[in-house]
């Protein structure tokens, strides 16, 4: 089962998301700006034909999404503090494998 879809020429796109899929499946995409999806798992038209069409559904919500912009965080006072207080333990340890000096 092969199911071809016109990305130029479909209404229910906008010209953003239009750009956004080319962007994302340019190389599913053919120059005459058609997505094709083929399926031949089974035998059965019937589940190749729900198989091509739930892929196809889940192509398009990938390219899609647009992904939540990060927000700058500091590490807080204790997160910073833990930090120095591990690195001097490590140090030390480190300290103590040198050669040993006799007084």
């Amino acid at each position: 089962m092969e199911l071809v879809w016109d990305l130029e020429g479909s209404p229910s796109v906008t010209p953003a998301q239009r750009e956004r899929i080319r962007e994302r499946l340019g190389n599913r995409i053919s120059g005459d700006g058609l997505l094709s999806l083929a399926s031949s798992t089974t035998r059965s038209q019937h589940r190749n034909r729900e198989e091509v069409t739930e892929r196809f559904a889940e192509l398009l919500g990938d390219a899609l999404h647009v992904p939540k912009r990060r927000r700058k965080t500091k590490p807080s006072k204790s997160a910073r503090e833990k930090r120095l207080k591990l690195k001097k333990q490590r140090s030390e340890k480190k300290r103590l494998r040198g050669p040993v000096t006799r007084d």
